[in-house]
């Protein structure tokens, strides 16, 4: 038992010695990745020289405000936007509601017909007898939402007066 136990503290020994070495050798390695950060900083700043002449206030306040009036453009068109798909879904419940009303009415049969459409002649009076000119349709959404209404500000065509 007792050799069990000085064999376990001879590896102990062992492992702490291969630790220590380690240990010193990562000391080492970060010590040179500290100065090659050091020395790359040193040459990036030397290199690092600007371009051109940095931006002043008022060229800075010109695209702070430049980019607002760009912002409330694109907050007018998503409130457009906003405010014609009420209107669609408003009229399509509207006609959903006639639908249902003719539908009703035909299961009734023709005795208690719904009110005429708008601009319709009365049940009883004759039809004229040209046709009507077909509906007009209704504007198709975008196939893909746009994500940045304020990017399609710029491509439409400005009008030359």
């Amino acid at each position: 038992m007792r050799v069990r136990y000085e064999h376990a503290l001879a590896e102990v020994a062992e492992m702490k010695r291969a630790l220590a070495e380690r240990a010193r050798h990562v000391a080492e390695l970060e010590e040179q990745l500290m100065h090659q950060v050091e020395e790359g900083a040193r040459e990036s700043r030397r290199a690092r020289r600007p371009a051109g002449p940095e931006p002043t206030e008022s060229d800075l306040a010109r695209a702070v405000a430049a980019a607002e009036a760009e912002r409330a453009l694109a907050q007018a068109e998503r409130e457009q936007l906003d405010e014609r798909e009420r209107n669609i879904r408003r009229v399509e419940r509207e006609l959903a509601g006639l639908r249902v009303q003719l539908q009703t009415a035909s299961r009734r049969g023709t005795a208690s017909a719904p009110a005429p459409w708008p601009g319709e002649p009365p049940p009883g009076e004759p039809q004229p007898e040209t046709e009507p000119s077909p509906p007009t349709p209704l504007p198709q959404p975008p196939s893909e939402p746009e994500l940045d209404p304020a990017a399609t500000a710029r491509r439409r065509p400005t009008r030359r007066r």
